[in-house]
């Protein structure tokens, strides 16, 4: 009977006990971890710098000009479409004579010539104020008429002067200047006006040493040049 209670306790435990607890696999410890890469800022991309380039600006050349060889009508090389352009032009020396002259003509030589003029103001006409010889139409027919009674021929002019000979153009020439002088220094005193005074002894002196025959000379050789006349 006691065994039979032995054998009774045994057969009680349960199954589940009898079996062997497997041992559960431990889990791999992850010691090693990753060790974060310090982020190092991106190295800048280098910007090529920019190179401006200066636009050449073209150099303009210096162009020389004389009198001998441009006039002022934009004639070169004796082509001058004029007597005066040629005279004035080229720079001889009677050129220069008849444009002193022109500059003051009034001083050496009086025009129109009152002998000339009409002794009575045409009918209808008036006479027009600072111009001697010249009379403007205020009544009839043709108002606003102009009439211009004066010698023409012998006007102070370019065509005119460059036909007289250069012994003549010389002498009017000093008398202007001469004449100049006086008036300015009567009118202003002597020494107000320094420069204008240098400037007449300066003509003054250059026109009493010209050659009037080598300055007509030059003057024919010019015009021949030009392929011109006077008219």
């Amino acid at each position: 009977d006691d065994d039979d209670d032995d054998d009774s306790v045994d057969s009680d435990e349960p199954l589940s006990s009898l079996k062997s607890k497997k041992a559960s696999p431990k889990k791999k410890a992850t010691t090693a971890t990753k060790k974060k890469k310090a982020k190092t800022p991106a190295a800048k991309k280098k910007t090529k710098a920019k190179t401006v380039t200066k636009k050449k600006t073209p150099v303009k050349k210096k162009t020389t000009t004389t009198a001998a060889s441009t006039s002022s009508n934009g004639s070169s090389d004796n082509n001058y479409r004029s007597a005066s352009a040629a005279f004035y032009g080229s720079g001889c020396k009677k050129g220069l004579l008849v444009q002193r002259l022109l500059c003051r003509w009034w001083y050496a030589m009086k025009w129109p010539d009152p002998s000339s003029l009409p002794n009575k103001t045409p009918k209808h006409y008036d006479a027009m104020d600072g111009f001697p010889g010249v009379y403007v139409c205020t009544s009839g027919d043709n108002v606003g008429d102009i009439k211009d009674c004066r010698n023409m021929e012998e006007c102070p002019n370019f065509n005119n002067f460059a036909k007289k000979p250069a012994s003549e153009l010389q002498t009017l020439l000093t008398d202007a200047l001469i004449r100049q002088k006086e008036l300015l220094i009567q009118h202003e005193g002597k020494g107000t006006a320094p420069a204008i005074e240098k400037e007449i002894d300066a003509h003054l002196k250059w026109a009493q040493k010209l050659k009037p025959d080598a300055v007509d000379k030059e003057a024919v050789k010019v015009l021949k040049a030009a392929k011109l006349k006077l008219t």
